[in-house]
């Protein structure tokens, strides 16, 4: 469990950690996204960019990510992204599954 459901703003997201892992935690109108808490670009923290559908928008350079799949959205196509990390809820309370290091299984 990463945060409760209200938690998560209307338009933006939660910033949560898992062990080292900084995500960012988003309650979108196609469902929950749980995406790598740092843009592309220069490495800023991306929870607190607005979300338009499932398009999410870096607050600081206007970077555009899909978070459905984490796709970097550009003038040009889709390019590789975010990880994303399959996310759900129980009752009120948001889990996100982030797995450990290679050869902890």
């Amino acid at each position: 469990m990463v945060c409760r459901r209200q938690d998560i703003p209307s338009g933006r997201g939660w910033p949560v950690q898992v062990g080292q892992v900084r995500l960012a935690v988003f309650d979108t109108d196609g469902g929950l996204r749980a995406v790598d808490n740092r843009c592309l670009h220069i490495g800023n923290p991306i929870d607190d960019g607005p979300v338009s559908g499932d398009v999410l928008t870096c607050p600081w350079h206007g970077w555009q990510y899909d978070l459905r799949t984490g796709q970097h959205l550009t003038a040009f196509g889709r390019r590789p992204g975010l990880r994303t990390y399959p996310v759900r809820a129980d009752g009120d309370e948001v889990l996100v599954e982030v797995p450990g290091p290679p050869g902890d299984r």
